[in-house]
């Protein structure tokens, strides 16, 4: 007993002599809280004009902030956090004063303030005094700068557009990393000849990289008053996960095993190589994909020869071709050609050439076999040197005997032109734009910024003749053709918008039927040299480009 009594004095006796080397130490420790000459925190003065919880004074982008005097404080110094974890520090103030103007900062920004009393021996610093303050909305300004279009972008430029305004001038430029840190701003003053056209082009992106865009008046005293509004792109290029293909891989054999691999999701994205060329029969689609291709050089080519189908039931999401050149070099085919049933939600034809397809380009056949598409959007493309088939259809032929249910299908800045290809007949020419054959199903249809030109000779362009309740919207559409009536039938209830659409003589019908101006030209003497497939605009002064019709595409730069 005696023995187990000494061991437990022992032990405690050592535990005493620990604890007390661990408090001696504690308290050499640099980072003990001293209890002798800390300064006491700054108390903040509430100088609110509001009922808000913050006693903050906040007027547009300004925020001022004012506390008690600390004897022996040699400075105050406050810090702008942009969290209230307060690790994200915008700006730190230190001054010798008891009141701060914290001017010129973000609008509509949520600011964590903290405020602390400096000794002369920075040990004795006081702890913080905490508050919070949100600036106001910026007050109304000019929204100048334009949408970036996916036109105007590819995987290491992009060319930005503002509104030129007297009254909004702009000077300089910067283009931002939406996300990452690592990749730099590129910003620089514009040049005078970029503020006279409102437009300029910025270099070296990184590919597949969200950015932002602000376009800025310098000469404005306020940082924060300075930038217009901020506009969002991304550059192009492979995002992860997407399928590059290279020149030399085998397209066709990889899109066909892929379509029976149940293990490839659908929307699965195909990147080409710029310059590359491909050739592919093309097969019974049973899932949606893309294709896309580079911006670093030529558009990728696809030699196509058939056409495209989807499978007996299939029901698709999307279907989307970019930035590539298809042609065919066999007779009397199509781009596309069905007589199944199926559904499709979306079709996106963006930046595409069309080439050679003698026969037609898009047609369902098939009598009562349904087909619904929900939505078809073609941008930025061309159908040049096609037709020149005996026994045409046309450009878009729906003809499964009235169970075809085109939704929506908009054409913009797309360019129509030379469809008697290999020919000098042109009645050997695509029959139409859009021919909805015997279907009842309503359509909105919308042809905006079209050139038209030696196409569809002395045919209709529009057949909506069953489909009651549709829109059809033409505007700033150039008709320099020789074809025949605008719409050939549209069906009661149906509604037309025509505006800004003009004609050239060519045109033997004139143009009240789409409630256009005559330009009292041909297009030989409107276009720079349309027979070797030049459409681009003679004179810069003519109503075409003043009034931005047609394709925008063949506008002189």
């Amino acid at each position: 007993m005696k023995n187990s009594k000494r061991a437990i004095y022992i032990l405690s006796f050592l535990s005493m002599i620990l604890l007390g080397g661990m408090l001696n130490s504690c308290q050499q420790d640099e980072f003990a809280y001293a209890k002798v000459g800390d300064l006491f925190q700054p108390k903040i003065m509430d100088i609110s004009l509001s009922d808000t919880s913050t006693p903050t004074l906040v007027k547009g982008n300004s925020i001022a902030l004012v506390w008690y005097k600390v004897n022996d404080a040699v400075s105050y110094t406050v810090e702008l956090h942009l969290d209230n974890y307060y690790n994200s520090l915008f700006k730190t103030y230190t001054i010798t004063d008891t009141q701060l103007l914290m001017d010129d900062i973000p609008y509509k920004t949520q600011f964590y303030i903290r405020v602390r009393s400096n000794s002369a021996d920075p040990k004795f610093n006081s702890q913080w005094a905490y508050t919070n303050a949100l600036t106001e909305e910026r007050p109304a300004y000019a929204h100048i700068l334009q949408p970036v279009e996916k036109f105007n972008i590819t995987e290491t430029e992009v060319t930005v557009n503002w509104t030129v305004d007297a009254a909004n001038p702009v000077d300089s430029i910067a283009v931002a990393p939406a996300q990452s840190k690592e990749i730099p701003a590129i910003g620089r003053k514009l040049t005078q000849t970029e503020i006279s056209l409102g437009q300029a082009k910025i270099e070296g992106l990184e590919k597949s990289t969200a950015y932002n865009v602000n376009v800025y008046d310098t000469k404005k005293p306020r940082v924060y008053d300075r930038p217009y509004n901020q506009e969002s792109f991304r550059s192009a290029g492979p995002a992860p996960g997407q399928i590059l293909v290279m020149k030399g891989d085998d397209l066709d054999a990889l899109l066909k095993k892929n379509n029976a691999d149940a293990t490839i999701p659908e929307g699965t994205v195909y990147f080409l190589e710029a310059g590359s060329l491909f050739k592919i029969t093309p097969f019974t689609i049973s899932k949606g994909f893309k294709l896309t291709g580079g911006t670093e050089g030529a558009k990728p080519q696809i030699e196509m020869n058939g056409n495209w189908n989807i499978a007996e039931g299939a029901l698709l999401n999307k279907l989307e071709f970019e930035n590539i050149r298809f042609y065919q070099t066999i007779d009397a085919s199509y781009f596309f050609n069905s007589g199944t049933s199926w559904k499709i939600d979306e079709v996106i034809i963006y930046n595409c050439d069309f080439n050679n397809f003698k026969r037609g380009f898009w047609r369902h056949q098939g009598s009562g076999k349904y087909k619904e598409v929900g939505n078809f959007e073609m941008t930025y493309c061309t159908l040049d040197e096609v037709g020149g088939h005996s026994g045409t259809y046309g450009t878009f032929v729906l003809g499964s005997a009235g169970a075809d249910n085109f939704k929506k299908a908009v054409f913009k800045n797309c360019t129509f032109m030379r469809d008697y290809y290999g020919t000098t007949n042109n009645t050997y020419n695509f029959k139409n734009l859009f021919d909805y054959g015997d279907s009842a199903y309503p359509i909105y249809l919308e042809y905006t910024n079209i050139t038209i030109y030696d196409y569809a000779y002395n045919r209709s362009l529009i057949n909506l003749k069953n489909a009651a309740g549709s829109t059809l919207i033409f505007r700033n559409v150039l008709l320099a053709s020789a074809c025949g009536k605008l719409i050939n039938a549209i069906a009661a209830g149906s509604t037309t918008t025509y505006s800004n659409n003009y004609t050239t003589t060519d045109y033997l019908l004139g143009p009240s039927s789409m409630q256009g101006t005559a330009l009292g030209i041909s297009a030989q003497n409107l276009f720079v040299n349309p027979k070797g497939g030049d459409l681009t605009i003679k004179d810069a002064n003519s109503p075409i480009v003043t009034n931005k019709v047609g394709d925008t595409r063949w506008l002189p730069k």
